[in-house]
């Protein structure tokens, strides 16, 4: 159980919103480039603020540890990561590493792009393969390929009918539409997404540094509420 003297899920979200304006102002373009760098940014994810050894980085991204320490090794000639300590062991010792700060602020200049669409549509373009991969992947596993589209009350449903649990029984879920909201229902529901999210985020256990947690296994997953713009 939670502690009482524990932040609370909207406390979170609050120091999160507060040190946005905060932390280490990257000006070199190699280090720029790697934090806006999707695939980059997540090999430095395990180091970040705490330490961690390759072969844990490896388990919790579920990479190869080949494949790991090449990244590893990349983050250190940019000075994103520095080497910690070491854990003795019969033999050669394993080497510990931690990211060199705690929180990296990119400002725009510093990024290369042209313009701030240019550099949201290169860093989500492997979240949403990934995303499309991982939605693809569940529909082949039942054999679904037709597509819907069909009212539901007052919203419009175009959907895949995607099923609620993978064929090796892990949950599934996906759905998407445009609403029409007032005001009010959508600062509600902007108010329970953050707190759904922060309440994720709490219940991620951390993949390394031990604990008796339960190993858990990786899900993507997105909240969000956006005010469509007018169509031209």
């Amino acid at each position: 159980m939670e502690q009482s003297d524990s932040p609370s899920p909207r406390r979170r979200v609050e120091n999160a919103a507060a040190a946005a304006t905060s932390g280490y102002r990257v000006t070199d373009p190699a280090q720029a480039r790697l934090l806006t760098d999707p695939v980059a940014r997540d090999f430095l994810g395990p180091f970040l603020g705490r330490t961690a050894s390759v072969a844990e980085a490896a388990a919790e991204l579920d990479a190869a540890q080949n494949t790991t320490l090449y990244r590893v090794r990349t983050l250190l000639r940019a000075g994103l990561l520095r080497q910690v300590g070491e854990r003795r062991r019969a033999g050669r010792p394993i080497k510990l590493y931690r990211s060199s700060h705690d929180h990296y602020f990119v400002p725009f200049a510093a990024t290369g792009y042209d313009t701030l669409e240019d550099r949201l549509r290169a860093q989500g373009r492997p979240i949403w393969d990934g995303l499309i991969d991982a939605y693809a992947a569940a529909l082949h596993g039942h054999r679904r390929y037709g597509h819907h589209v069909f009212r539901s009350g007052g919203a419009v449903m175009t959907s895949d009918l995607l099923p609620e649990q993978s064929p090796s029984g892990r949950p599934l879920f996906w759905s998407d539409t445009t609403v029409t909201l007032t005001d009010a229902d959508a600062d509600e529901l902007a108010a329970r997404l953050r707190e759904w999210y922060a309440e994720l985020v709490r219940r991620s256990p951390p993949s390394t540094g031990g604990g008796s947690r339960e190993k858990g296994r990786r899900y993507l997953a997105l909240a969000a509420l956006l005010p469509v713009p007018p169509q031209r």
